[in-house]
């Protein structure tokens, strides 16, 4: 497979890298500089991995464009959370640093990769009316945050307990990373062709994503960890994995999906998804308040972290409602202009037929009437060339053959007028069929 020079470029450095960072853990001895080079590692391999992405926002438009600028965004939150780590690496030769504003921004970082799937950038008519499905996504976010907040926070804001805070995060990461998983492998199984390939490289991906961080937990809770060794190996990998699959972004292109009413039900899914997670909210403080050997602190902060985001979330469901009544109205006001539209469409094309049918009667008419005239117009000449007839009768035939000139004139004017009344009929008949 050929891959754009940029691309190329993009992906050959990050395989580079990482085989930089496999030299180093094999030959270093930990140390703080090493901690430091391990940090930088994969700060750069983000920023490859986002230039990577980069390219292929200005490369499309429409849906794709959009779901790479959020790909991007989420690269460039794991960039800033990565970013605190080496700061945080740095500040533990003299303090107890708080882990919480980079494994928020990891978590964030998550959610707009789910924001991003969630668009279903395969399809090109995924994009349409994004407003509410925008809030069903802001709903879920602030439900990831209330999870957070509730199981992992109170050890490090209430009670500072590492070895009760690293296990709740890292599987609340793990959680997030077999979601992303699992709604990629089911994008996977309904596309073929390049977007199969895609989805199945980035299953790939955030498999390797998902091991790696497991790995990172289990290595931190025994002290086995020291940044710039192998248990870095695979987040590396799972980053270079990314570059890659940004690198097949040009060869794909939107498809216009053939099932029909595929948009409403997924806004459907989305819309019952973000409920069942509000909805397990009050179960999940339910179940906390009977938990056994939590401080009255941390139970406390938890039933407020509970409450508080029960409120947000009632605000923007309120919010949500209002658009869908608001939307309700527009399309009921478009419903009833359209069946008012449809009823003057219809009494137009009732109007046409009935002239059509009278134009064709008297089109008949006519034609009847004109060949008796002419008819007597012949014989009235014929009887004006009668040398025995007398002058009153020869009267009365030029008389007779006046008349009927009249009576030709008001047939052909007759003519004129259906034909003319008829050509904005026939237009009007060919605009209702089409």
């Amino acid at each position: 497979m050929k891959l754009p020079p940029r691309h190329k470029f993009y992906l050959v450095l990050s395989v580079a890298i990482f085989f930089l960072h496999l030299l180093v853990a094999a030959l270093a001895k930990p140390s703080f500089p090493l901690t430091m080079f391990g940090d930088a590692l994969p700060c750069t391999l983000l920023i490859v991995a986002i230039l990577a992405a980069a390219e292929n926002v200005r490369a499309h438009s429409g849906i794709l464009a959009l779901f790479w600028k959020l790909a991007s965004a989420s690269l460039f939150l794991r960039l800033l959370s990565q970013i605190y780590w080496f700061y945080f690496d740095s500040l533990r030769r003299f303090s107890t640093p708080s882990p919480i504003p980079g494994d928020s921004l990891l978590l964030l970082a998550n959610v707009f990769f789910l924001s991003a799937l969630a668009l279903r950038p395969h399809s090109s008519s995924a994009g349409r009316d994004l407003r509410i499905r925008r809030l069903d996504l802001v709903l879920l976010t602030l439900w990831w945050f209330t999870l957070y907040g509730y199981f992992s926070i109170p050890w490090q804001f209430i009670i500072q307990d590492f070895s009760k805070y690293n296990p709740s995060y890292y599987f609340l990461a793990l959680i997030q990373h077999c979601a992303i998983i699992g709604t990629v492998a089911v994008l996977c199984w309904r596309n073929s062709g390049p977007w199969r390939r895609f989805y199945g490289h980035m299953i790939i991906a955030f498999a390797v994503t998902a091991v790696g961080e497991l790995l990172l937990g289990v290595a931190i809770d025994r002290g086995l960890y020291y940044s710039g060794s192998f248990f870095d190996t695979f987040p590396l990998l799972a980053l270079v994995w990314f570059t890659f699959t940004a690198s097949l972004g040009p060869s794909l292109v939107p498809w216009e999906d053939p099932t029909p009413n595929r948009e409403l039900n997924h806004s459907v899914w989305t819309a019952r998804v973000a409920m069942l997670a509000i909805l397990s909210l009050p179960l999940i403080a339910l179940v906390g308040f009977y938990e056994k050997n939590v401080p009255p602190a941390i139970a406390v902060f938890r039933l407020r972290i509970v409450f508080g985001a029960v409120f947000l979330i009632g605000l923007l469901v309120f919010w949500k409602l209002n658009l869908l009544a608001r939307e309700l109205v527009r399309l009921v006001r478009l419903t009833s202009s359209s069946i008012a539209n449809l009823k003057a469409v219809q009494e137009q094309v009732a109007h046409s037929e009935k002239l059509t049918a009278l134009g064709r009667l008297a089109a008949g008419a006519a034609h009847e009437i004109s060949n008796p005239l002419t008819a007597i117009l012949g014989y009235s000449e014929l009887l004006a060339d009668v040398p025995s007839l007398s002058p009153e009768d020869r009267k009365n035939a030029e008389a007779i053959r006046q008349q009927v000139h009249h009576a030709q004139a008001a047939v052909t004017s007759l003519r004129n007028t259906l034909r003319k009344n008829a050509a904005p009929s026939s237009s009007l008949d060919k605009t209702s069929s089409s």
